[in-house]
């Protein structure tokens, strides 16, 4: 087995013999043998560098402590540096309202992800075997992950590495009784009461009554499995780039680009999973794509609207109080507007905009030389056309200004329709004003009144970052 556990380990780049792993070392039979492994490496190819963590959930009494003081032993017996803490598990999983096996998980890698960080490790390694990573796809298949759920345990995931995954159960149980090695039952495993257990003790016996060589033949349906979702990420990835563009931390969805896609719906459930919406949301929000605009979807932190040609999805920082309402032509709630003095202005005042800043800086005419990108995140205005102070407030029904370019006046609203703004988006708009004048549409279009010109001298930039 030692072969074999050297091969997995290079075959799937685990780690580089100069690096430093953590061995998570329980004293159940699957970690023993990798402890094992892991001393004998370095009686052959070499040495490895590795230490030994072990978590105490004081879950089973003195048989915990037992388990203990097993790993301690294993450890000094092989002159391994060994760690160890207590949890108290059953208080942590009430206090989360989290069950016992969440619980334990949860401390247990956060634990593990301290060691590794505090003692400059590169890996945390698990025990997970072959059967392992079998009962993982039946739990999956039974919850309905979709095909990510499909490819089991992975061999490598950020600082976690698997390198026992090729080997079965029932090779690990050879092995240890070749080797004659001491090791702790975990009586918690005949129990039913974790879905994991129910899993290997009660399906997985009688699927093999239909497949007496099922683990042989999960071994490589696991193979096809993990290169189908490879493949799916890529096209997954392919997708996103293709439907989704960022602006300022709202995201579009071209319905066109969508609807364009075979599968498109699978596609875009798991682009949605991202945002928190489930299954039957991401169905419904498919349905919706020929449907009218204006239907909103809601999930734990994010909003997602059927707008004309775009799905917009929104995040709880992008939702601003109300706007006055058109009925009104009264003055704007102070709460919503901000006033910038010239002196704010002198001393680069950066100001607070939705979930970015706003800064403000005067610049000599020289400093720009005619040579700026346009960037309707950026401002140039002719400092000596402004009057002080400016202010930034949300747009109302009537406003109006001369779009950069133009000649005519045009009303805000209409200028919103034209550059298709999404409805939800259009209370995010700010306008800066100068004696009630429209400066700039913030974020959309400057007004051609306070453009530069052959006459500038100073220059005001303004910047939303």
């Amino acid at each position: 087995m030692l072969h074999a556990f050297l091969t997995y380990i290079n075959e799937q780049k685990l780690f580089e013999p100069s690096e430093k792993v953590l061995l998570t070392v329980s004293g159940g039979k699957d970690s023993v043998a990798m402890f094992n492994l892991f001393c004998g490496a370095n009686c052959s190819d070499g040495r490895f560098q590795f230490a030994v963590a072990h978590c105490n959930f004081q879950l089973r009494g003195k048989d915990s402590d037992d388990d203990q003081i097993f790993v301690e032993n294993l450890c000094k017996e092989n002159n391994v540096v060994f760690h160890t803490k207590t949890f108290d598990t059953k208080a942590y999983a009430k206090k989360n309202k989290i069950s016992i096996e969440m619980a334990a998980r949860t401390l247990r890698y956060e634990w593990f992800e301290n060691l590794r960080k505090e003692l400059n490790f590169d890996y945390i390694a698990t025990a997970h075997h072959l059967n392992d990573s079998i009962e993982t796809v039946l739990l999956n298949l039974t919850k309905g992950t979709g095909i990510s759920g499909l490819k089991g345990i992975s061999a490598k995931k950020g600082h976690i590495i698997r390198p026992m995954l090729f080997a079965s159960r029932k090779e690990i149980d050879v092995y240890v009784a070749e080797k004659k090695l001491s090791w702790r039952e975990d009586s918690s495993n005949a129990s039913n009461d974790y879905q994991r257990n129910l899993i290997r003790n009660q399906v997985v016996p009688l699927l093999k009554k239909i497949n007496p060589n099922l683990d042989e033949t999960f071994a490589r349906n696991l193979e096809r499995f993990q290169s189908i979702e490879a493949d799916f990420r890529k096209n997954l990835s392919h997708f996103r780039t293709t439907v989704m563009r960022e602006e300022n931390g709202i995201f579009f969805l071209k319905i066109a680009n969508i609807k364009y896609w075979q599968s498109a719906n699978y596609y875009l459930e798991e682009l949605l999973k991202e945002f928190g919406f489930n299954y039957f949301q991401s169905k419904e929000i498919f349905n919706s794509l020929d449907g009218l605009s204006g239907k909103v979807f809601h999930a734990a932190n994010f909003t997602l609207l059927k707008d004309r040609e775009e799905l917009v999805i929104t995040a709880p920082q992008q939702r601003l109080p109300p706007q006055p309402s058109a009925a009104a032509a009264a003055p704007i709630r102070s709460e919503f507007a901000l006033s910038i003095s010239l002196e704010d202005i002198k001393q680069e005042q950066a100001f607070d905009f939705l979930d970015k800043k706003l800064s403000f800086s005067v610049l000599n005419i020289e400093e720009i030389d005619g040579k700026f990108e346009r960037n309707s995140s950026v401002l140039f205005a002719d400092f000596d056309k402004i009057h002080f102070p400016l202010t930034l407030r949300p747009w109302q029904e009537g406003d109006w200004f001369i779009p950069f370019g133009m000649k005519g006046k045009k009303k805000i609203s209409d200028f919103l329709i034209n550059n298709k703004v999404p409805f939800i988006l259009k209370k995010t708009i700010f306008l800066l004003t100068s004696n009630d004048t429209v400066v700039w549409v913030a974020g959309q279009r400057s007004d051609e009144r306070f453009k530069l010109s052959d006459a500038t001298q100073k220059v005001l930039k303004v910047e939303i970052k």
